[in-house]
This record gives C-alpha cells, structure tokens and sequence, in this order.
C-alpha cells in the first residue's frame, strides 16, 4: 500500500518504521527538518519538510495514487484539514487522524464525508484512560485487551510466589478449565514462551491468558487476588487524568491530586463525587496527609514522565497497594519494568496498536503491541474467498512462521483452545501472538 503519514513525532516515527518493514511505501511529512532528518537515517522511506495539510505538500507526497492517509501530527486542526484536502482534492480513500481534544470527539456528524471527511479518529488519552479504567477494575492484571467481540479477552498476570503455593503450569490450566480459559505463554526476563508440558512458574513470570471477560475476576483469584479496589488517587488532574475521574467516580472513592491551582478549580467545578487537591503529588507529606498508604490504587497520569516515576515510586514506598504510571519514554520503561512500579503504561504502544488496527490489510480485526514493540497479538478473521490459502485446513497445514503462537479460534462467540482436528472456516476469528518480523508473513496468509 502507499501511505501518507502526517507527523514525524514519536509515534509517526514508529509507526512510519512499522509499515516500510513490512512493505508499505511510505511517505512523511512533517514542518521539522531535524525530525525528518533523523528517521531517514534509521529506514528508507521518502520524507517531505512542510505542512502537511496544505495541497502542494500533500500532492508531491503523491496523495493521487495513496491508499490511506495517517495524520498524527501536534495539532488536531493540521490532522483534520489533512484528511479533508487528501479526500476532496486527491480522493484518498481512508483516513485516519489522531485527536487530543475532546471536544472535537463530542460531536457525531463532525467526521463524516460531507463536513470533515475522516473514517477513523484515534484519541491517546481517551485510549490510555480506557486502558486504565481496565486495570483498576481488575485488580490483579498487568495488561488486559478486548478483541473484536467486547465479551473475548487477553490478560496478562505477573505471578507472585508470595501469593502461592502451586507453580505449575499444568495445575493453573486446570484451574481455568472451568472458565473457559487458557494460559497461552508467559513471559521470563523478556523472551516469550510456549507453553510445554512439565513447564513450572518462576517468580515475576508473565501468564498470558485468553477469556472471557466475564471470568477475569475468577482467574485473578486464582491467583491471591481476593479483594476489589476502592479506593482510588490520581496524579495528574491533566486530559487522562479528568476522563479517568469521569468515568471511575460513580464505582470508587477518587482523589485527584493536581499542582496547578487554576486547572484544580476548574476540576473541582465539573467532578462531582470527586475530591480535588491542588499540592504536588512528589510531596511526601502531601501523600501522607491523604492517607497513601489505604490507597488500592495510586495512578501517576502527567505528562512528565520524571514526575510520575518519582511520584509513583513515593506512593508506593509510603504503602499504595498498586501504583500505575504512564510512561512516553521506552528507555524508562525498560529501566523500571521490574522496578517499584508495578504496572508502566505506554500511551505510544496503545496508540500504535489503534493505528494498526485500522491500517492493516482487511483479514485483520485487532492489533495489541506486546513486550515494547517486539510482539503483537493478532486477530485475524478467516475471509471465503477465491484461492484461500487458509479456508478447510487445520493449522498444521498452514505454513505460519516458526515462532508464531497460535493461541485459539473463536467461533460463534465460542473460544476453541484444542484446535488440533479443527478446519478453518469462513468467518473464524484465529488469534496469535506473533515477532514483529513475521507479521507480514501472516497477514499474507489470511490475506
């Protein structure tokens, strides 16, 4: 596919990387030479220095013969005016933006063919509150994403020996059994592994799980994680930080700690149910005078990432049961993976998994960025057509790459873990877990 990428920040940078790996042609454009300048030297792909919304930039980039526009640039109105001239001057015919501001999101019609011309619109911050509101509701979890279906789900838990007697892999999926359930790999000190039999549970293993989320609750107590969360503070009063509030305060006791004095009262305005502190929240003190150490849940939500890493590490020194905290740079996220921190979140990764979603090939119903990038968690649908490579075969017949994990097929709403005699047919939804470099490979397959 030709594609326009608008926006050579950090994640039209990786996402520009991303596609030319797997044989996309790519143009980026973006007003920073520097910027432009430093991705060309890491991958072959044209770049154009200019504003990405303005038609003489968008046609050098070739925009009459692209297939998709992506515009991820700093500024919601440069994306927007992007996709609208892309479709009314070119006729680009799928367009993707990113956009910050809410308020654009409130309104329906907004992005639609007659006004602003744009088929998919992709919101970090609505995205990583989301994901939150996940991780706080299952108390126990590490990662937890939905697949096409809302009701199939892929979780991830962190094992903790002081949680358990048992560590065997074997006496965990027995356990699952009854939900419906599968341990598909784990992870230990970041590589990935299939599941074998005799296989036994290390401290700090990563368990990759597909269920219902229905039955997440019941594998987590499995697990040593009886209780629910109550009680719930938020550093960080920023866009995350109020949508999360919005959306928890109905279900938990919220505290939102944010140092500046004017956003804190316009916080304290429009959340009810909701208690506001303008203070610091690296401030000891502060963290102390409301009670930290009762906190289920302590969420580091700025976006400076020295400040929620400090903050984070604080809470959970001074007894925050759970700290969470946004992290942009991957360099700290590799340092603190196994550090105070237990859960990092990457707003850059969520977003990328959005973006792929919609830019892959048609069989490709969701795409989950795993272990910073190195992984993805593939479903992808079994499309009847001619030629299928896939349609009446079981996967021993298929030639997937070698390290793939297969980890089951859904069909009729049914998860089917045992898939040894099962041939494929039209509309099975097949999920994998598969090394960023084999991924084109598989795409192709189902193509």
């Amino acid at each position: 596919m030709k594609i326009i990428i608008v926006g050579a920040g950090q994640v039209g940078s990786s996402l520009s990387i991303n596609l030319v790996k797997e044989g996309n042609d790519v143009t980026l454009i973006d007003k920073s030479a520097d910027l432009l300048e430093n991705i060309a030297e890491k991958i072959d792909l044209q770049t154009i220095h200019g504003n990405g919304a303005h038609p003489s930039i968008l046609e050098a980039a070739g925009a009459n013969k692209a297939d998709m526009i992506v515009a991820v640039s700093k500024s919601d109105e440069t994306n927007m005016i992007a996709c609208q001239v892309a479709y009314t001057v070119f006729g680009v015919e799928k367009k993707i933006a990113r956009i910050r501001d809410l308020e654009y999101l409130s309104y329906e019609n907004l992005f639609a063919d007659e006004s602003t011309p744009i088929d998919f619109t992709i919101s970090p911050d609505l995205i990583a509150s989301s994901y939150i509101k996940k991780l706080i509701k299952y108390q126990g979890t590490k990662q937890v994403f939905n697949f096409s279906s809302e009701a199939d789900c892929f979780i991830n838990i962190t094992f903790n020996e002081d949680n358990n007697t048992e560590n065997t892999i074997q006496y965990y999926q027995q356990a699952c059994e009854k939900f419906n359930s599968k341990i598909c790999a784990f992870i230990r000190n970041d590589k990935l592994y299939s599941i074998e039999a005799g296989d036994t549970i290390e401290d700090g293993d990563e368990l990759l799980f597909i269920c219902k989320e229905e039955n997440i609750e019941d594998i987590t107590k499995l697990f040593g994680h009886n209780k629910n969360n109550r009680r719930i503070m938020i550093a960080g009063g920023g866009n995350i930080g109020k949508h999360l509030s919005e959306n928890i305060r109905e279900s938990y006791q919220v505290k939102v700690i944010e140092s500046n004095e004017e956003r804190a009262e316009y916080l304290s305005e429009i959340l009810d149910n909701v208690t506001i502190i303008n203070a610091d929240s690296s401030n000891e003190d502060i963290l102390l005078e409301e009670n930290i150490e009762h906190m289920d849940v302590f969420c580091a939500l700025t976006n400076d990432d020295e400040a929620n890493i400090l903050s984070a590490m604080l809470a959970k020194k001074l007894g925050s049961k759970t700290v969470i905290s946004i992290i942009n740079k991957i360099s700290y996220s590799d340092l603190l993976e196994k550090q105070e921190i237990d859960i990092t979140v990457s707003p850059e990764d969520l977003t990328m998994g959005a973006l792929l979603t919609h830019v892959r090939k048609g069989s490709v119903l969701k795409v989950h960025s795993l272990m910073r990038g190195n992984l993805e968690l593939l479903e992808l649908e079994v499309i009847d057509k001619e030629n299928s490579k896939t349609i009446g075969k079981n996967l021993e017949q298929i030639n997937t790459p070698e390290n793939t994990i297969m980890c089951c097929i859904i069909r009729d709403e049914v998860i089917i873990f045992d898939m040894t005699n099962i041939l494929l047919e039209k509309s099975d939804r097949l999920v994998c877990l598969v090394n960023k470099k084999d991924v084109k490979q598989i795409e192709e397959l189902f193509e």
